[in-house]
Order: structure tokens, then sequence, then C-alpha cells
């Protein structure tokens, strides 16, 4: 064993060269060793810290590693489930195109085989019940003659009712020229949209006239109409119903009266409403005889916006919205009845001299006739026709023997007829722009009259019509 050399100045244990035996070398040997597991201890935590460092690293890899050969299986497995996919997805295209030649083919088959079963049909009934066929054609058409002519007669008292024509006014403007109204009842219509062209009095009474004679129109023809009214005589009022289920307006903001209000009976709050069962007047108390001041401005045929309060702007604008909406449906009737009677519509007329025109001819018994005939004979053989030329109206209906022979005479000129509807304007709407003539009142905006698909049976109410048909073309589609 080598001698330990220390730095005690120990004799004893320097000497002996034994172990420290002396308070001082043992403190001292003691306090080296200290220093010694201190600076051991030291590298044993820097060495540990190290190892983690390699084991935390190490895990991190591992998991990456781990992830990526599971992220690989899941592809690999998603990617032979998409092939598996379209190898299906082709396999179904090909039974499926399979399946309908199949269907194309049994359809062909289904076809020929109902064309022919008509044709023997057709065969048969013409060979074993022609005396039936003839009989109920002219049935038929002896049961739509009557009707044609009760609705002419109908159609002849209303026009007595509420007389619609038109009057020259001269002198109505500066310029002394003359100016053409439509009036219903010796009361003046307005002219366009604009409400200050005839007297308050006169406006109020007309569009109450002809809300009455549009709805009585309306119920018997069956007509379609584009709007709900409120009749109160001069007071009336009219709105376009939310719904097919629901006859009021979608709010009380889109209800318009058809007169122009006084101003202290005018409620911006809507508080009378006629679509409203509680409203107590409909507007009746300005009817009393007793002149109050009015919305509009007196002496004058326009609206002055600049010097009017705002709720006056807002009545006028309801007013001529009100107007508006009235047209339109006097519009809609018009275009349609023109369309069915094969007419043209008159493309120079106002709205409400189209109308007149229109009740005209269907109150006329010998129009009516005559559409009946070209119609028959759009339907039937030349042959067919004079057949029935001399055996239909031998019967004792409301319709003359002359109608056949009409019928036989118009169908050399259908042909011209048909030509005519299909070349003339699909149908007209009427906007707010007034020309100074009155004669370009009638503006073409669209009402296309096209045959309607068929759909269950129509409500009760005839003049619910036009809104069955909305509600089953928007109303439904909106659920």
């Amino acid at each position: 064993m080598t001698t330990r050399k220390t730095s005690s100045c120990c004799a004893i244990c320097e000497n002996s060269n034994q172990a420290s035996i002396c308070a001082v070398c043992v403190n001292f040997r003691l306090n080296e060793y200290h220093n010694l597991l201190k600076l051991q201890k030291s590298r044993r935590d820097y060495l540990y810290a190290r190892l983690s460092e390699v084991v935390v690293a190490k895990g991190k890899a591992d998991d990456q590693t781990n992830w990526r050969v599971l992220h690989n299986d899941k592809r690999s497995k998603l990617k032979e489930k998409l092939r598996s996919n379209k190898r299906h997805l082709e396999q179904g295209k090909v039974r499926i195109e399979r399946m309908s030649d199949d269907l194309k083919d049994k359809y062909g088959v289904l076809e020929s085989a109902l064309s022919m079963l008509e044709k023997y049909r057709v065969e048969q009934l013409g060979k074993y019940y022609p005396n039936l066929i003839s009989t109920q054609t002219l049935g038929h058409m002896a049961i739509t003659a009557e009707r044609l002519h009760k609705q002419s007669v109908v159609i002849k008292q209303i026009c007595k009712l509420f007389p619609l024509r038109q009057v020259i006014v001269d002198g109505e403007r500066k310029d002394g020229s003359t100016v053409q109204y439509d009036q219903i009842c010796n009361a003046r219509l307005p002219r366009g949209l604009d409400p200050h062209s005839v007297p308050s009095e006169e406006l109020a009474a007309s569009l109450g006239y002809m809300v009455q004679l549009l709805n009585l129109v309306a119920q018997n023809l069956a007509s379609p109409v584009l709007h709900n009214s409120g009749f109160a005589g001069s007071c009336s009022r009219i709105w376009q119903r939310a719904s097919y289920w629901d006859a009021r307006p979608s709010s009380r903001s889109n209800e318009y009266p058809l007169f122009i209000p006084r101003q202290n009976y005018c409620s911006t709050s809507g508080e009378n409403s006629w679509s409203d069962r509680s409203s107590c007047n409909f507007g009746v108390a300005s009817m009393e005889s007793e002149r109050k001041p009015r919305l509009e401005s007196s002496g004058s045929s326009s609206f002055n916006f600049s010097s009017a309060s705002l709720h006056s702007v807002e009545t006028h604008k309801d007013l001529q919205k009100g107007i508006s909406l009235l047209k339109k449906s006097v519009a809609c009737i018009t275009a349609y009845y023109f369309n069915s009677l094969c007419l043209d519509v008159p493309s120079e007329a106002s709205t409400f001299e189209a109308f007149a025109k229109l009740l005209a001819k269907l109150s006329s018994s010998k129009e009516v006739r005559s559409v009946f005939s070209v119609r028959m004979a759009c339907s039937r053989s030349s042959k067919q026709v004079e057949q029935m030329n001399k055996s239909v109206w031998n019967v004792d209906s409301a319709m003359s023997s002359i109608t056949l022979l009409e019928s036989a005479h118009a169908l050399p000129t259908m042909k011209n007829i048909c030509e005519n509807l299909r070349n003339s304007a699909p149908s007209f709407l009427y906007a707010t722009e007034l020309s100074d003539n009155g004669k370009n009142e009638c503006i073409i905006e669209g009402w296309d009259i096209v045959e309607h698909p068929t759909f269950p049976p129509p409500p009760s109410q005839s003049e619910d019509v036009e809104h069955w048909t909305r509600a089953m073309f928007i109303d439904a589609t909106k659920k």
C-alpha cells in the first residue's frame, strides 16, 4: 500500500503512516471525502438527466413509429375498401343499365299493346255503340249549350246592374282637350294608378262598384282572382290573402283602402281593418254629409308629395297599391277569358274598357254560340260535324239550330283563329305609367295563358280557385 500524503501537520499520523487517529486529521479526511461525494453526486445527476432526455426522445420516436404503422395500415385498408366499392359501383351500373334496357323493352311492348287495345276499343265502340256515343255527345253539347245560355243571361243582368262604359269629358284639361274615362254606374274610374284623377266621391263609389262587379263575375264565371276584398260601399278594402288556407292578409300593412279617408279618420295603427272582425265601422263614418278636410289636394289632379305629410304620402301609396291589385285581378280575368274564347286581347283598350268588352261578349248569346261552335269544330272531323248538324239542334234546348250551321261554316276559319291565338299577345297587365291621351294604359307584362295540369278537385267556392292553385304550386312547397 502506498503511503498517503496529507497536508496534516500531525507528526504521529504522518510518521506512523497509519489511519488518522487525531481529530484534526479525521475531520480533514472526512471533508475530503465529502467533497468527492458531492462531485460524484453531481455527475450522477447530470448523467441521469441525459438518460431521461434520451428515454423521452426514444418514447416519442417509438410513438411516431407506431402512429405511422397504424395509419399506414388504415390507409391500406381504406384503399382496399375503395377498390371494392368501385368494383361494386361498376357492377351496379352495369346491372342498372341492363335493367333499364329491359324496362324500356317492356314499356315499348306495353305501349304497343295499349295502342292496339285502344285502337281495337275504338273500332268496337264505333262498330257496336255508335248510337250511345252520339247520344252522350249530343247530351253533353245540349247541357253545355244550356249552361252557356244561362251564363250569358246572368252576365247580362249583372251588366244591367253595373253598367261599365267609356265616356269622353270635354275641357277636362287646361288646354281644353278631351279626356276619356271608364265609368261604372255613372261614377268615373281612376285613370292609371292616379287616385286624384277623379273626385274622391266618384273614386270611392266607382272602386266599390268595381269590387262588387268583380266578385259577382268571378263567382258566376268560376274565374281565378288575385285578391280578397271587403265590400263596404264607398269604403271598400282589398288585400291579397296570405295563403290558400288563410284568407286574411299576411300583415295589416298589406290591406289597402279603395277610398281616400279623411284626416281625422285615418289610423296608421291599422285598427280599422276589414279582415279584423272586431272593427266597428270600416270607414263608414267617412260617408257623412258633413264636409271634412280630406287627404286629396283640392282642384288638382295630381298629388303633391312635397307639401303632403308623411301619413298622407303613405295613404296615397296604399291607395295606389289597392288600385293596382284591383286592376291586376281585372286584367287576369280579362286575359283568361279572351284566350278561352279564342279571341285577341284588345291591345289599345284600357284595363276596364277591355273588361267591359269581355262582359259584352259573354252576355251575348250569339257570341257564345259562335265560340262554342268553333270549339266543337276543333275537336271533331268535318264528317262528324255534318252528322251532328242534322240531329243535335233538333232537340229542345236553349240553343237554336243555327249554332250547328255556324260550326260547319267555322271549320275553314278555325285554323286562322288558332293561329291568331298563338300569335296574339300572351296577356296584359297595367303599369303605373299613364300617357296623356289615355290610350296606352294597357301594357303587356306576361300573362301566359297555359293549360293547367290535372289537379285534385278544386274547392267549392269559385273565388278560391286561384288561391287553391297558388297553394298547390307555392304554399305546399314551403312545407
